[in-house]
């Protein structure tokens, strides 16, 4: 694997000759996983609380709906690339990915 201060001078500080893309890249990715699957999560109880105070209103009824089945899709996107960027990184040699800290 190269070594990331080789191609992007910042990276040294990640690390001088041993900063690898991984170094810079797992902290990164994990914590957009996180952003998005905690964002999913809010957006679902907000929907659930919309479809509850919606006394039954079509209209509001059908946008709690909308909002809980794109809160859902969410949460299953994050877990999704959360798992295919575990497979990618074992496959790929980058042990940086799999260490969750």
């Amino acid at each position: 694997m190269k070594n990331l201060s080789t191609f992007y001078q910042p990276g040294a500080a990640l690390g001088g000759d041993n900063a690898k893309i991984g170094t810079l890249l797992t902290p990164l990715i994990n914590d957009t996983i996180i952003i998005v699957a905690i964002i999913s999560f809010v957006m679902l109880i907000l929907a659930g609380y919309n479809f509850v105070i919606s006394n039954g209103d079509k209209a509001k009824v059908d946008n709690a709906t909308n909002m809980i089945n794109y809160s859902i899709t969410g949460l299953v996107l994050a877990v999704a690339a959360f798992v295919i960027t575990q497979m990618v990184g074992q496959v790929g040699g980058i042990k940086d990915i799999l260490n969750l800290k």
